[in-house]
């Protein structure tokens, strides 16, 4: 089949008279079978980000953070320096990561994350 992925964004942002805007979506084709859709609970110590039976680094990844005080840190190597993405409480982020290991830490306390990842 083709066009088994959908990712659609709309984005804005206005004060004080100023707005900004975008709205954007794509479409994939998958190579793979595999999908992930799981909560995992990370804690202060870095440690993988689990993507199932995805094998290879996912097509796109979608993670949430479900905690509703404390951060978590996602990056590309255990000690976060290769990049780093905070998700605030109650935020989420997607992407592409160009690897098959990727890191979360939690900020004081363990937080609950859901991960979403397609193979492509």
């Amino acid at each position: 089949m083709a066009r088994e992925v959908f990712a659609s964004l709309q984005y804005s942002a206005r004060k004080n008279g100023a707005e900004i805007r975008m709205a954007s979506s794509h479409t994939v084709d998958m190579t793979g079978d595999d999908l992930a859709s799981i909560t995992q609970v990370i804690g202060t110590t870095a440690e993988t980000v689990n993507f199932v039976d995805i094998t290879g680094a996912p097509g796109e990844v979608v993670i949430k953070n479900l905690d509703a005080t404390n951060y978590v840190e996602l990056g590309g190597d255990s000690g976060l320096t290769v990049f780093k993405i905070k998700l605030l409480p109650g935020r989420f982020t997607v992407f592409q990561p160009s690897s098959a290991t990727l890191y979360a830490k939690a900020n004081t306390a363990e937080v609950r994350i859901q991960v979403l990842a397609n193979e492509v």
